[in-house]
């Protein structure tokens, strides 16, 4: 898959938090299940899924929000 900003990835949304621009994510495809490689500066910080959905820019919507929720989490939680 191809790797993009989450902020961009996500366009449709306009949910808080944002991510910083050096968070990416590129988005796999697995028996009906996308899974989103979130990464910084292009090191793997985590794995955030979605399954039932049939779109994929729906899920990759929906997958950029995880995202940003978990890297806000991990920065608020001090994470460097």
């Amino acid at each position: 898959g191809e790797e993009v900003n989450i902020d961009k990835a996500s366009a449709a949304s306009t949910n808080a938090p944002l991510a910083p621009a050096d968070w990416t994510m590129e988005v796999e495809v697995e028996g009906g299940q996308f899974t989103a490689v979130v990464k910084r500066a292009r090191t793997v910080m985590c794995r955030v899924s979605v399954a039932g959905i049939e779109d994929e820019a729906t899920a990759r919507a929906k997958l950029a929000d995880k995202a940003r929720v978990w890297i806000h989490d991990y920065l608020t939680r001090g994470g460097l």
